[in-house]
């Protein structure tokens, strides 16, 4: 009983990179799409999940605290100024400011307050989708913001440092960093599948496979040069010979072989899906199974071996039918002749 070994079968590295080669055409197409991807991914996430572009008008402020009784002074954190900003008597001011155009909602969802290196510069931002509605926040938080120093008796005054009279967009569009980021993605799991689909293919490409994996001799694929001396001296003076096809979905036509004067070739299908065929193998003196190259069909052509065993039929040597011509050519490193049949 013929026997198979995945585990131990070497990598061929030659094959493995020609194939890989011949499907390096996914590269630039995955990493098109890894670009359109991100680009896209990141513009949504980035304006249209929130509504749309966003806009800031920036107002710095610079506050003077007073002194406590120990000659300190008292001073607001960016987190205190953050809670601050969205009490009644800033939101009041602008929600009336703004004649009831925006909710007090809104009006807390846009404008935010922090401090930085220097709790002494009050930042001020006012995010909308329109910059004229930006603009015109931040020129309200410059008339009330002074004012709040007459109501807390830690701040002695506070001066507008810079006006937000115009707005940026702060959406933080990074388009191109999307691009190298999906470009990235796309080529590396492109490669790693390619390799990967590769690795775990088991088809048979080469004659040569058939004879490592299965130990049968192989005469070739029939445009090969040495295919008509192969068959002449495997066959010998067989003279019935049955051919036997491991795929259903063949043309006896594609699988020509040479008509010897005397030797008589009969065709059969697979005697595992067609039973009766058997009795037509057994009446030949010799065995040729025909595998198409490429299929993944290792596991149809091991059942075969697997019932023909069992029957105690012997396989002779097997055809490599619809092999790729220009891999073979490029593996070998020469170009094939034609027989003549």
């Amino acid at each position: 009983m013929w026997e198979c070994e995945y585990s131990r079968e070497p990598v061929d590295y030659r094959l493995l990179w020609l194939r890989f080669f011949r499907k390096i055409w996914i590269l630039p197409v995955a990493v098109a799409v890894g670009v359109i991807l991100a680009a896209a991914c990141h513009f949504y996430t980035r304006t249209a999940a929130r509504g749309g572009r966003t806009y800031q008008a920036e107002s710095i402020f610079y506050v003077e605290f007073t002194e406590n009784a120990r000659g300190e002074e008292d001073y607001y954190n960016y987190f205190t100024w953050g809670e601050v900003i969205h009490t009644d008597f800033f939101m009041d001011y602008v929600y009336e400011k703004m004649g009831g155009e925006l909710s007090k909602d809104e009006i807390v969802s846009y404008i935010t307050a922090t401090v930085e290196s220097d709790v002494r510069y009050l930042y001020v931002r006012c995010d909308t989708h329109s910059p004229e509605l930006s603009v015109r926040l931040a020129s309200v938080m410059e008339e009330v913001v002074p004012e709040f120093a007459d109501a807390r008796k830690e701040i002695q005054k506070i001066e507008v440092a810079k006006t937000g009279d115009s707005a940026r967009d702060s959406s933080k569009l990074r388009i191109g960093n999307a691009c190298f980021l999906g470009a990235g993605l796309g080529l590396g799991i492109s490669m790693l599948w390619i390799l990967a689909v590769l690795i775990m293919d088991t088809a048979v490409y080469l004659p040569a496979v058939v004879e490592r994996r299965y130990h049968i001799t192989c005469l070739g694929a029939p445009f090969m040069s040495e295919f008509v001396p192969n068959w002449k001296h495997v066959l010998k003076d067989a003279v019935r010979v049955a051919k036997v096809f491991v795929d259903e979905d063949f043309q006896e036509e594609e699988y020509a072989v040479p008509e010897d004067e005397g030797r008589k070739v009969i065709s059969c299908r697979n005697p595992v899906e067609h039973p009766e065929e058997l009795d037509k193998i057994r009446e030949c003196e010799a065995v040729l199974l025909v595998l198409k190259a490429g299929r993944r069909n290792d596991k149809i052509f091991e059942r075969l071996l697997e019932q023909l065993g069992r029957q105690d039929i012997s396989v002779t040597a097997v055809i490599l039918a619809s092999a790729d011509k220009k891999l073979l050519s490029a593996y070998y490193r020469n170009r094939f002749a034609n027989p003549v049949i």
